[in-house]
């Protein structure tokens, strides 16, 4: 009897096996080839049980249903010429032509196309994520831009050949930098991803987004960094690379645990042939938030490929035999959200976003814009400059958290941001605590007071605004710090919310970038918040500016202001160095001056 109930329960058991594998699901079970064209440029040749064959036949033959494609921004300056597959040099591999291509060959597969922006010109990864070439020296706001246009320009041709995406990378291993822009500065690195996302949602928001994590492990910092993603990158599924586990694959439970916490989908999107089984399974207990699994160049990467190589010919082996046996056991299905084959391109409508903030602060949108697609979720968020403080929101937002998400947009939004000044010292604004428009916080060249300096870009319309709040009305003196290591002069002008008060002020060389001079406007200031405005004039830009500085925040006639800046200029000529005031030289008399400022 003991036996025989040994027995039953024993077939039990693999009844209940083969039930679990009868029960499909959606489960990704995918590789990375974008080796392939070059590769078959090189005279490569695929195999299978002693028969040539087409790559992709071989593949969805065990199984595979989902391909990773890797591109650039720049190819032919980059990844080409440092390309370890030993192709051609000149031809510019996993390019916007060669995407195209590999898509065709995925649709006409009917797999789902997983397509990953690297936003540089070569390999991006762990430690290596340089700026585009083309977006060197720009400013944060002007690397948006480009990130915006080079993935709406990649999506667009795609979706006018029917090659639609079913995901989307915006970044490859973005764990401390994207484009050379470092994750410490949150702000500007969460731009840089966020406008690449907004031109695929433009393009059609029920494409799935991805931000990829090259080490999930708990040693390797993936909870603050999943954090900082969470509340400032609009996405819907972690992938990580798992080719590490330092027990077993719970590290990668416990960290990919945090993502499904918060309804967030989570993959592998790239591991290789030494752990098929494990990763596999790690992913799969996640349920329906586990959406699958990447190999990494399944051909030729790795210790334990899953192709044999000789020469030029490659042929399928048991590790590739073992990911079959996977999608058979899970009955792996395509997610409804993939559309194989070629598709139409579909208009996705637009809803307006209208934003807006008082004097000390700026807003921080998950998607960057005047508009998002409808049905997206987008995130607000009120950051204050130093020594002011968020006071609440107005109009379509309420309530005095500073960070708002508006999920399933239906219709136009219109927020304002409220801010209040709290700081003691009402007379002094360094440039650091200010908002810039191409302009770059910079600390390199010494002399400079505070944190930093603003460094306004080469062209006109580079700027800094400073939130001020003054304790009295009427006209004021402000000392601007600057330096122009320039041979030229720099003009600028000078707004105040919004008005222009000073058309055109130079700016001298002072000499060097680490001599710092001084010039004073005077400025008719209301009291309280006001935003003063310092913005170039010529193509050369502005100078570095380090700080303002008002001298008499109460009233005074007209003549005493003039009469004490001509004082200072005579003082500071003495001491060796050129004054200005509102852009005149200081080579006038005493009475002469008095006249212009009692006009």
């Amino acid at each position: 009897m003991f036996g025989l109930g040994k027995i039953i329960r024993k077939t039990a058991l693999v009844l209940g096996a083969v039930a679990v594998a009868a029960l499909a699901r959606p489960y990704i079970v995918g590789v990375d080839v974008s080796w392939v064209l070059e590769d078959e440029s090189l005279g490569a040749k695929y195999y299978d049980n002693g028969k040539q064959q087409d790559l992709f036949d071989i593949l969805q033959n065990h199984g595979i249903n989902f391909i990773r494609v890797r591109t650039f921004v720049n190819s032919c300056i980059g990844y080409a010429k440092n390309s370890y597959s030993g192709a051609n040099s000149n031809v510019c591999w996993c390019d916007l032509e060669h995407t195209i291509a590999l898509a065709k060959r995925i649709k006409a597969h009917n797999m789902g196309f997983f397509l990953d922006f690297h936003m540089s010109d070569t390999w991006a990864s762990i430690g290596h994520q340089d700026v585009p070439a083309s977006w060197a020296g720009k400013s944060n706001a002007e690397m948006g831009k480009l990130a915006y246009n080079h993935v709406k320009t990649t999506m667009d041709a795609l979706m006018k050949a029917g090659l639609r995406p079913d995901m989307v990378q915006v970044g490859n291993e973005i764990n401390s930098k994207v484009a050379g822009v470092s994750l410490s500065k949150t702000a500007d690195f969460a731009n840089i991803i966020n406008s690449g996302v907004r031109a695929v949602r433009e393009t059609d928001p029920s494409i799935k987004i991805v931000m990829q994590h090259g080490q999930p492990r708990p040693e390797k910092g993936f909870a603050d960094w999943y954090n900082k993603i969470h509340a400032n990158i609009d996405y819907d599924a972690i992938c990580g690379s798992t080719y590490g586990t330092t027990n077993n694959g719970q590290d990668w439970r416990d960290m990919f645990g945090l993502v499904v916490k918060n309804k967030k989908a989570v993959l592998s999107c790239e591991y290789t042939g030494e752990r098929t089984a494990l990763v596999n399974s790690v992913f799969y207990e996640f349920g329906d938030l586990g959406w699958g699994t990447f190999v990494w160049e399944p051909t030729r990467y790795s210790k334990k490929p899953m192709f044999d190589r000789d020469g030029q010919k490659y042929t399928a082996n048991a590790r590739l035999r073992e990911l079959r046996d996977i999608a058979k056991k899970y009955n792996a299905t395509l997610p409804d959200w993939v559309k194989v084959g070629k598709t139409t391109q579909v208009k996705v409508p637009q809803v307006s976003v209208k934003t807006a903030a008082s004097v000390g602060g700026h807003i921080e949108q998950s998607i960057v814009g005047d508009s998002v697609p409808q049905g997206s979720s987008l995130t607000l968020k009120a950051v204050p400059l130093n020594g002011w403080e968020f006071a609440g929101w107005k109009g379509d937002l309420t309530g005095k958290d500073a960070e708002a998400t508006i999920k399933d947009i239906q219709k136009g939004i219109n927020a304002q941001a409220e801010f209040k000044f709290i700081a003691k010292d009402s007379l002094h604004y360094e440039a650091e605590n200010a908002l810039y428009n191409a302009t770059i916080f910079e600390d390199k060249h010494q002399g400079f007071s505070g944190k930093g300096y603003a460094n306004l870009d080469n062209k006109i319309g580079s700027s800094i605004t400073f939130g001020v709040c003054l304790p009295n009305d009427g006209e004021q003196q402000m000392r601007i710090t600057f330096a122009n290591g320039s041979t030229a002069n720099r003009a600028v002008s000078v707004s105040v919310n919004g008005e222009v008060q000073v058309k055109s002020l130079d700016m001298p060389s002072t000499g060097e970038w680490t001599d710092w001079n001084d010039t004073i406007v005077i400025l008719n200031m209301p009291a309280g918040a006001s935003s003063v405005k310092i913005e170039s004039l010529t193509e050369d830009g502005g100078p570095n500016i380090d700080k303002i500085e008002f001298i008499a925040a109460k009233k005074e006639n007209t003549t005493a202001i003039a009469k004490k800046i001509l004082q200072q200029n005579m003082n500071l000529r003495r001491s060796g160095k050129t004054f200005f005031v509102n852009g005149r030289s200081t080579g006038r008399d005493r009475a002469s001056y008095i006249k212009i400022y009692t006009k």
